[in-house]
């Protein structure tokens, strides 16, 4: 069976679970404010940037105290969230890049394509080190031939009225080199 790898994909920040001692700080720096369980109209917009809470999450706070308290229960304002919450972990399976013979040459595209996820989804992967780059250390990329032909035309440009005592290298004004496609 091949083996699963679980990643945890990044979300955005701004989707933070409010713990539950902010949740009743908030509450108990409302009821602090409020007069005879009754709120002022700026008291909400005071308090949210206070605790770094959007002004949605402290009505529904408020709301959440109040109607305990006409139920005449204890009041709990705590998240009703339990166990792991937020975005569930996606199994990957790594296998299919292990079958992959590694002289052969892969870009990004074809380890995205082996694996059945997106390029960004690959790049994250090399970012968090769970995947990384392979180079052949065995396979020179320099032949013999071109090793020869490469130090064949550096003789060559070595100015020839200058070998007998100080060897130097032609000046290169007379040749052109074109790197255009």
């Amino acid at each position: 069976m091949p083996t699963k790898f679980y990643f945890q994909l990044l979300g955005s920040q701004r989707n933070k679970e409010t713990t539950n001692a902010v949740r009743k700080q908030s509450y108990q720096t409302l009821l602090a404010r409020g007069k005879n369980g009754i709120l002022g109209k700026e008291v909400i917009k005071q308090v949210a940037p206070q605790f770094g809470l959007s002004i949605r999450t402290v009505q529904k706070i408020w709301q959440r105290g109040k109607n305990d308290l006409a139920q005449g229960a204890v009041v709990n304002v705590e998240s009703r969230k339990r166990g792991r919450v937020g975005q569930k972990k996606i199994p990957i399976d790594l296998e299919a890049l292990r079958n992959v013979a590694l002289a052969e040459p892969m870009t990004i595209e074809d380890v995205s394509k082996n694996l059945g996820v997106s390029k960004s989804k690959v790049m994250r992967f090399m970012r968090k080190g769970l995947l990384r780059r392979h180079y052949n250390k065995i396979k020179p990329y320099l032949t013999a031939a071109n090793k020869k032909s490469r130090l064949q035309w550096c003789v060559d440009m070595i100015d020839p009225d200058s070998t007998p005592n100080d060897p130097h290298f032609s000046d290169l004004f007379d040749h052109v080199f074109i790197d255009e496609k």
